[in-house]
């Protein structure tokens, strides 16, 4: 029967957000079942062209679909019906994607009218570089893992006779949208501070996560050699 030391090796691979991923809904609010529906049109090709017009570029832009329902506490009171589209953001650029969803305040002055952003989980990357040196690093723990324990019982590695990839551990970064929810914001007839004393917004570096990459290895073993002499 072969013998083999079996060890599992780790190391860290840092990753930070290339894509920021958020969800708009955008909902009105009329009397009728026609004016929600030519309403909410409207303003979801208005919030198109303001987005666009900031900076966000139309393959940012994907389609989310649209609803439209008679919320249950309307049915007593009074007549109406509420229709909502939905506009899907991906941004590799915090900055541009803030400064757009600030300029789309204005358009939802409108008591009838909300704006609802969802951040959605993050892209995360790192470069194939540093993807390549974080699972060689792993493998050199559990050789050096390997190399404590045949040293301690007077043996010596041979060769690799398996390795196994096990699954990384992803570490959340605690950015909005990482753990698969997250609420930035609501807007229903908000205007601007009128503040200019500072920017808009202040830049920070991108969020990171770490994942712990782990290879279960099976290294053959031999006698170590004498060292004696005659």
């Amino acid at each position: 029967m072969d013998s083999y030391i079996e060890v599992t090796g780790e190391s860290s691979l840092v990753e930070q957000v290339a894509i920021y991923r958020a969800d708009l809904s955008i909902s009105v609010r009329a009397t009728t079942t026609e004016h929600a529906i030519t309403e909410a049109g409207a303003l979801r090709d208005d919030c198109i062209r303001v987005l666009k017009s900031s900076g966000i570029a139309p393959d940012e832009m994907s389609e989310g679909g649209n609803a439209i329902w008679q919320p249950w506490f309307w049915k007593k009171n009074k007549p109406g019906q509420e229709r909502s589209f939905k506009i899907l953001l991906a941004c590799p650029e915090a900055k541009r994607l803030y400064s757009a969803l600030d300029a789309l305040q204005p358009i939802f002055e409108h008591q009838r009218y909300t704006l609802n952003v969802s951040m959605l989980p993050p892209q995360f990357d790192a470069s194939e570089a540093k993807r390549a040196a974080a699972h060689a690093a792993a493998i050199a723990n559990a050789r050096s893992v390997a190399q404590i324990i045949a040293d301690e019982a007077g043996l010596q590695l041979t060769f690799v006779c398996q390795v196994e990839a096990m699954g990384a551990q992803i570490e959340h970064s605690g950015a909005f949208g990482d753990q698969g929810w997250g609420r930035a914001g609501l807007m229903r007839g908000m205007g601007g501070s009128g503040d200019d004393s500072e920017p808009a917004y202040l830049e920070l570096d991108a969020a990171r996560r770490v994942s712990t990459l782990r290879y279960r290895v099976r290294f053959g073993i031999a006698a170590a050699p004498s060292s004696g002499g005659a």
